[in-house]
């Protein structure tokens, strides 16, 4: 009896459909940008959010959610937590709720912004247009409203969208003439209380140290590597690669890809990743993971700023029925 009660329950695990989900944050603040940003979640939205996760599903590391889906010992709705960038507030904000709640994330880095006082591109122009005095913004041959706060937020939002179409060089440059027309200084140190600040390798050490917290790349410059030349291409993914492990003391087999759609990375992209020893990767295409999906281009669910509870649970709601 304990033999046959012990292969029902292995034929149980066979035939029980093995899907995971992951989730994508980027930056958690206490109080809101001046000028709205997808990218920025309010801390009480934040925590709303993992305690429904938490009541709803076992929550789990990547890298340990991949691998029971693969061996198929998925038993449970499962649901792994991410970050891209590595903003400061991964650790001052998010942090804090994470160990409140005993879940687990990883967050992907975007290792050339680490203990520097630079930051994420589109985090300049959001400053700089929460700053500006400009009514007009006249670029790429369109004219931009940015006379009040709704109107900076569209704006912000358009040209992020045009300038993601460019290869970096020609994204700094169109950048950088966008600011000194706005009225501010595009290499103005972040400061350290900016909800814009990057991680600082001592924060990173903190939290990974807890064991709650796996780390992995983001490239090194957020360049989408589509966009780039292989040369170009190899040496985004091997730095930052070489840079989490000088941060953690390990091998980084994880990466997120910058903007994560699909025409932004490609095959060339993937065999670097396998050659430099990476078996997780993941995009920014929403949806589930099953067995069928490659561990190189795993979907993820965008959690944005202005996603209300309601949807929260909407669009995550398919995972539950899926297992369970």
């Amino acid at each position: 009896m304990i033999q046959t009660g012990q292969s029902n329950r292995e034929q149980q695990h066979q035939d029980m459909p093995q899907a995971v989900g992951i989730v994508m944050y980027h930056g958690v603040v206490r109080s809101p940008l001046t000028v709205a940003d997808w990218c920025f979640l309010a801390e009480p939205v934040f925590r709303s959010q993992l305690k429904y996760l938490k009541d709803h599903f076992e929550v789990i590391p990547l890298s340990a959610a991949v691998v029971r889906m693969q061996e198929r010992s998925i038993l449970r709705p499962t649901i792994a937590i991410t970050f891209d960038d590595g903003f400061q507030n991964n650790y001052e904000v998010a942090f804090p709720v994470l160990c409140e709640e005993g879940l687990p994330a990883t967050i992907f880095l975007t290792t050339g912004l680490i203990d520097t006082n630079d930051t994420v591109w589109f985090c300049r122009l959001n400053r700089a247009l929460a700053n500006t005095r400009l009514a007009l913004l006249d670029w790429d041959g369109c004219r931009f409203d940015v006379s009040g706060i709704e109107a900076k937020a569209k704006a912000s939002s358009a040209i992020q969208n045009r300038l993601k179409a460019y290869p970096q060089p020609r994204l700094s440059t169109e950048l950088r003439e966008i600011i000194l027309e706005l009225g501010d200084d595009p290499e103005a140190p972040i400061e350290v209380d900016s909800p814009y600040r990057m991680l600082s390798g001592q924060a990173i050490a903190a939290m990974t140290a807890t064991g709650l917290i796996e780390v992995g790349a983001h490239t090194c410059s957020h360049a989408i590597l589509s966009l780039l030349s292989p040369q170009e291409r190899k040496a985004e993914i091997e730095q930052s690669l070489d840079a989490v492990r000088r941060l953690t003391g390990r091998p980084c087999n994880l990466f997120a890809y910058p903007n994560g759609r699909r025409e932004d990375y490609d095959q060339d992209s993937i065999r670097i990743l396998k050659t430099l020893g990476v078996h997780t990767c993941v995009t920014a295409i929403e949806g589930l993971n099953d067995t069928m999906t490659s561990s190189m281009e795993l979907k993820r669910y965008g959690i944005g700023g202005d996603l209300a509870l309601n949807d929260f649970e909407l669009l995550i709601q398919p995972l539950l029925h899926e297992v369970g």
